[in-house]
């Protein structure tokens, strides 16, 4: 039996769109485990199996030498912003609904003495499940391997702290805060594809990480590690390279996703990342997420990336409203971040699919501005291949939770009155409004799916999403030339997703004759 599960796999816009896209966490931590020792099962894809064939699954490596089941929150989402308006934060904290949730825990419970796990980005956010007997947090190489450690031998001195927080009037959570444990090694971060026991759909492309971190602060953002110094936590080029070639080696993996927060946040790691991709058996394609304002400083990395093999970028642009980039870190002057784009869009000539977020409900934003941005994003000429909306996200956190986690917890959201937010609903810690601009974050939602909606016939797959529609068949000349809406027209995406599950069923010994 396995000693350590991983449930995984949450992502899903509708039936429509490309599916086949893994979270890097899970299989990072299968690695660390396996590396001191412990026999590890990452189960991917989780959202595509009925719940009868979860349990199926899990009984082949579910027993009473197992030491827990996780579940990854990473890719965890609903569906639009609409149901998550309307879920509870125990339906959020899932990829389904939660009889089926309820069906599986059971059936741990009743075939193991398995504790359960919860983590992956979401997890500082989604305390809601008294089921949990850990929430880990953070990047958790070190600390899970030393979580599970002392679930196997009992020993407290190899867990060195669990924080009890407070997440109700009654209720306490266990946490398990990865950044009370060592760092683990740069240059010892693989992510071991090539293993068998990762059931890697053959040529599937994958997530890669090439460092941690980002040298930015911006004032709205949770993750960790922020303000980083210039040139730390960088892995090693060559190991990095070694990853590449065994990944292609075992699968003809050539697509990736690169998970680094901001892929070109340091000029001289790009440049010795340009060397190491340039010099592969093979044609590398990736997506990344890219600062402009640092392409604006460094202009010829534009041709480093695309000669890298870049095919797709999200940039974290954020608005256009020049007092709100100011007031969250943003410095470079909507003309210029204009100007720079369409001269992307000039230098590029179709090599790759620019994306970019803009985030509504910032100070000094407006009705008006909102306006002008839809107006701008409607453009004819417009650069950008793929325009995204979403209100601001803010979750106000009381008491011991606030001085616990204030680690993953935005600047806005530990100091919501500073900037001229109120949360006026008693126990809704999401909902804000912006008095002195007249918004909310309902307004601000709304708005948001409003200009979804007028993009949807216009944008392109960029970004992640590219990659994920390589790997459910889609080509890489139809994604850089077609609309989103042409493409499924012109694909049958429903049934390519189904193929390539069952691909992975077959993997894992599940059959559609056997389901059937």
């Amino acid at each position: 039996m396995t000693q350590c599960i991983i449930l995984t796999g949450g992502v899903s816009n509708s039936s429509g769109y490309p599916a086949i896209q893994r979270s890097l966490g899970p299989y990072r931590l299968a690695s660390a485990l396996e590396d001191a020792g412990y026999s590890t099962f990452v189960f991917d894809y989780i959202i595509h199996f009925s719940t009868e064939e979860i349990c199926s699954v899990l009984s082949q490596h579910l027993g009473q030498d197992t030491l827990w089941v996780g579940f990854s929150s990473t890719f965890f989402s609903r569906q639009s912003i609409a149901d998550d308006l309307a879920s509870t934060e125990l339906e959020q904290m899932y990829y389904t609904d939660l009889e089926s949730i309820a069906t599986v825990i059971d059936y741990i419970k009743s075939h193991s003495r398995a504790k359960l796990i919860y983590g992956g980005a979401r997890a500082p956010f989604q305390l809601a499940d008294d089921r949990i007997d850990y929430y880990v947090f953070g990047y958790a190489d070190t600390s899970t391997v030393a979580l599970t450690d002392f679930i196997r031998t009992g020993d407290s001195s190899r867990l060195p702290k669990i924080d009890t927080i407070r997440v109700t009037d009654n209720g306490y959570v266990n946490v398990v805060d990865s950044a009370h444990y060592p760092e683990p090694r740069m240059d010892q971060l693989s992510t071991r594809w090539w293993n068998k026991s990762f059931n890697v759909i053959p040529g599937e492309g994958l997530p890669i990480e090439l460092a941690r971190g980002c040298i930015f602060k911006c004032k709205f953002c949770n993750y960790l590690l922020l303000g980083k110094k210039k040139g730390t936590y960088l892995r090693d080029p060559e190991e990095i390279r070694d990853e590449l070639i065994r990944t292609w080696e075992a699968h003809g993996t050539t697509g990736y996703y690169i998970t680094d927060d901001t892929f070109n946040d340091d000029n001289d790691k790009i440049e010795a990342l340009h060397r190491v991709f340039t010099s592969l058996p093979f044609k590398p394609k990736f997506v990344s997420y890219l600062r402009l304002d640092l392409i604006n400083k460094f202009p010829h990395q534009a041709d480093l990336l695309t000669e890298m093999g870049l095919v797709g970028t999200y940039f974290g642009i954020e608005t256009l409203q020049a007092d709100s980039g100011r007031s969250i870190g943003k410095g470079l002057a909507p003309n210029k971040v204009k100007d720079r784009l369409y001269w992307l869009r000039d230098k590029w000539q179709g090599q790759a699919n620019m994306a970019a977020g803009f985030i509504l409900g910032l100070p000094y934003d407006t009705e008006a501005y909102f306006k002008e941005l839809i107006n701008w994003c409607n453009e004819a000429d417009n650069p950008l291949q793929m325009k995204d909306f979403y209100p601001l996200y803010m979750f106000k956190r009381d008491g011991d939770e606030k001085e616990k986690l204030r680690a993953y917890t935005s600047e806005f959201s530990l100091n919501p009155e500073i900037y001229g937010y109120d949360f006026p609903r008693q126990g809704d810690r999401n909902y804000w409004e912006l008095p002195t601009q007249g918004l909310t974050y309902d307004s601000c939602a709304w708005t948001a799916m409003n200009y979804k909606g007028q993009m949807r016939h216009k944008n392109k797959f960029a970004e992640f999403q590219m990659i994920s529609a390589m790997n459910t068949g889609i080509s890489l000349d139809d994604l850089l030339n077609l609309t989103q809406m042409q493409i499924f027209k012109k694909y049958n995406i429903e049934q390519m997703n189904q193929n390539k599950i069952q691909q992975y069923k077959k993997l894992l010994n599940i059959s559609q004759e056997k389901k059937d």
